[in-house]
């Protein structure tokens, strides 16, 4: 049995732990928006920077990524309106590893699933970060949590 980085195993589901650092970057950027306000007495820029700040708070806390090995499926909420999504490991397509550079500086990188639902292929994001290597590990643990568990069927 692997001890996985990225997962906590509870009974037949494994639940990716929480990803806080690109999220929380875009809190704090927003934060700041918000302090400059403070600062210079301007309520248009205090209200609108503090809610942004706390809703993208809550949308960061509410993410999660669940392998449930009992009911074959992936399940994942992205944001606070998006209700979860569930997909069966049979309606797997494959990953997509999507990086956004510019002037030769990687700014994101983005993990997303592709699946089949009534016969087109959909799209949902699992997670964000800002290196390859740590998507590509994240894939990895995936992929072995999935071999592990078609090992035993």
């Amino acid at each position: 049995m692997n001890e996985f980085k990225k997962f906590t195993k509870e009974e037949n589901l494994y639940v990716m732990k929480r990803q806080y650092g690109f999220g929380l970057i875009v809190v704090l950027g927003m934060l700041a928006f918000t302090v400059g306000g403070i600062y210079y007495k301007n309520n248009a820029v205090i209200g609108i920077f503090g809610v942004l700040t706390v809703i993208c708070f809550i949308a960061i806390w509410q993410q999660e990524f669940v392998i449930d090995l009992s009911r074959n499926e992936f399940r994942i909420k992205n944001g606070l309106i998006n209700k979860p999504v569930e997909i069966p490991f049979a309606d797997f397509v494959e990953f997509e590893l999507v990086k956004v550079r510019h002037n030769f500086i990687t700014t994101n990188v983005s993990l997303n699933l592709y699946y089949m639902k009534e016969s087109k292929e959909k799209r949902t994001g699992i997670a964000q970060g800002f290196t390859t290597r740590s998507m590509q590990n994240l894939i990895n643990e995936i992929n072995e949590i999935l071999d592990e568990h078609s090992r035993k069927i």
